[in-house]
């Protein structure tokens, strides 16, 4: 067995080291799942960097989510899951950067036989993070406008894609021009590369409208500017950050507008939530992930050998994908 651990908490080019292991034997709940694909997302490189929302004890293995087989099983419960293919959730009480993975059954979900493997492997966590942003915090009907900074990231370019089939409109924010054409490609109603003159530049692009929802993932000042264009008890939800600065919302907009801000993490969710509720929202994605209705563009894919390639490629800037480590 070969798998990926953190060794340290610092520069994932420097913290990160393959370990070739005999596998564990299974305990009476787990399953042994040999992967297809996992993806290297920013979550994992925060938590290497100690930044993350959990520090687990070191070493400890790396990967939040994949796709692959269930070939083993150490007891009863698990052997009817044997032979199926499975998506691995990102409870992060597992590490999906190895070939294959010893994990509680309760952390996988059963998916269809058809799709992209590397797509499905990304099933996990953008699209479901996507799909509960639109679902959870407001009542949106057909025509209602969301508003979405880092529109060109893979949660923003599924909800784009949801937010299409569900006949609502997007108002998407970029920070560069190349960024833009890709949020317009993919279907983006209205795409603002941040200036300036941001509160005009939203203003103008609803043209009268107001959001039903605003998603924030990188915190910092266009905080305030979405906020400001929600309607009367609107909700933003910053749900990812890529800078320090405090993701702000306007003393006036909170008073006099009712707004609400809150925060949305994946994990709490899958602690939280019924398992049917789990299952049947990885159900519908899977679906739509397997039809090709939800679809995440690829930069690269790697081989566990050349784990610090991928390393170094998944913290490029710039980038017009997903990494992600293929073992079959």
């Amino acid at each position: 067995m070969s798998q990926l651990l953190v060794t340290s908490y610092g520069d994932p080019r420097t913290s990160v080291a393959l370990d070739r292991a005999v596998p564990a034997a299974l305990g009476a709940d787990d399953i042994l799942v040999e992967m297809e694909a996992a993806p290297l997302n920013t979550s994992d490189l925060l938590l290497v960097q100690g930044d993350y929302g959990l520090r687990p004890a070191l070493p400890s293995p790396l990967g939040g989510e994949g796709v692959g087989r269930v070939i083993d099983a150490g007891g009863d419960a698990g052997r009817q899951l044997v032979g199926r293919r499975v998506v691995v959730l990102p409870s992060y009480e597992q590490g999906t950067w190895a070939d294959h993975v010893a994990v509680s059954r309760r952390n996988v979900v059963p998916i269809r036989e058809d799709g992209d493997p590397l797509q499905l492997a990304m099933l996990p966590i953008n699209p479901a993070t996507a799909y509960l942003l639109l679902t959870r915090f407001a009542e949106l009907a057909p025509g209602d406008w969301v508003g979405l900074n880092a529109a060109n990231s893979a949660v923003g370019l599924c909800v784009i894609a949801l937010a299409r089939r569900w006949g609502l409109k997007t108002l998407n924010v970029v920070r560069r021009e190349a960024a833009a054409q890709t949020v317009r490609d993919a279907g983006g109603d209205r795409v603002i590369v941040a200036g300036d003159d941001l509160p005009a530049q939203i203003a103008d692009a609803l043209d009268g409208a107001q959001l039903g929802l605003a998603l924030d993932a990188t915190a910092g000042p266009v905080v305030a500017d979405l906020a400001a264009a929600l309607r009367f008890r609107g909700t933003i939800v910053s749900y990812a950050a890529v800078t320090d600065a405090p993701p702000a919302v306007r003393a006036h907009d909170v008073i006099f507008n009712e707004v609400t801000h809150t925060g949305f993490w994946l994990l709490n969710w899958l602690r939280q939530a019924p398992r049917t509720e789990i299952e049947q929202t990885y159900h519908t994605l899977n679906d739509l992930v397997a039809g090709g209705e939800l679809a995440v563009p690829v930069d690269a894919v790697y081989r566990l050998d050349d784990y610090r390639d991928a390393i170094e490629h998944a913290m490029a800037p710039g980038r017009d994908g997903k990494v992600l480590f293929t073992f079959t």
